[in-house]
């Protein structure tokens, strides 16, 4: 993240009292959910959906899921499609990976007209509506998914969500699916508790899960307590993170957006370099270890 970027971060909390009468929050986490048959609006608690995903999946020929030998996977924060030439680049994206995850989502109509170019089915955790603009996190996959759900925590500072999606995809020739968390990181706070307790809900969440986990997204580990936070949180759920040369972005110095896996062996991994948000988008190609 540039110094430019960090300077707009910090001078977004000044202006969240002359914000404040635009952004809405609805009592229960919204999520909203597409299908080509149009958009639903409803509520996924973690609890019912983690269930639903310990059945054996029974995977026939006519379902959507993914190819254990080869699974691209890419993570990006799109910073509210602000920078121009996001469209050019979610179209890449779109078009060459199986598992799309994006944080800072505003979801427009263009957003989702690229999503379904690419063929690709989503489910977004709202965080709050601007504006009645629903802004947040958003998983958009080739795989059907045979469950999802959302998950949201308040910055303690700021006062407004930040949400996860975790997702359960069907992976071809297995009855086990492919567990994947799209978090988006409390920022603003003055101590690691309540980061801590956002990655203890997605523990919670994926504590049954016996099949390969992803968890990604930008997880705003900008001190050494907060990567430490990140490492306790991957040991519970025997998680690696993946390493990458280069090309991540930056706040204080250190990396923001992960990639950790179990059961996964990486094939590929890397960072591109993007002038269409203050993030750059995080991949990996990723293979089922049996």
């Amino acid at each position: 993240m540039s110094t430019m970027s960090q300077a707009r971060s910090w001078l977004s909390i000044a202006a969240l009292p002359i914000l404040a009468g635009c952004v809405a929050l609805t009592v229960d986490p919204r999520a909203l959910i597409y299908s080509p048959d149009g958009i639903a609006v409803r509520s996924l608690p973690c609890p019912a959906a983690a269930q639903a995903a310990r059945a054996a999946v029974t995977v026939t020929p006519a379902m959507r899921a993914l190819d254990p030998a080869r699974i691209r996977l890419v993570t990006w924060n799109i910073h509210k499609q602000a920078d121009a030439g996001w469209e050019r680049d979610l179209a890449r994206f779109a078009a060459d990976y199986d598992v799309v995850l994006l944080q800072e989502v505003t979801l427009t109509d263009a957003l989702g007209e690229i999503l379904h170019a690419a063929g690709l089915r989503w489910v977004m955790a709202s965080s709050f509506l601007y504006f009645d603009t629903d802004i947040g996190v958003l998983t958009a996959s080739r795989a059907v998914p045979v469950a999802n759900c959302t998950l949201r925590a308040v910055e303690p500072l700021i006062l407004l969500p930040k949400s996860a999606v975790v997702s359960w995809l069907p992976i071809a020739g297995s009855t086990r699916t492919l567990a994947v968390a799209n978090l988006h990181s409390i920022n603003f706070s003055l101590s690691l508790e309540t980061y801590e307790e956002q990655f203890a809900a997605v523990i919670e969440a994926l504590a049954t899960h016996d099949g390969p986990i992803v968890l990604a997204g930008d997880l705003n580990t900008w001190s050494d307590a907060r990567l430490d936070a990140v490492r306790n949180a991957a040991a519970r759920l025997r998680l690696t993170a993946i390493p990458f040369k280069e090309g991540r972005a930056r706040f204080f110095g250190r990396e923001l957006d992960h990639i950790l896996v179990r059961g996964l062996e990486v094939v590929a991994a890397r960072a591109f370099a993007v002038d269409s948000s203050d993030h750059n988008p995080v991949a990996a190609e990723l293979r089922v270890v049996r």
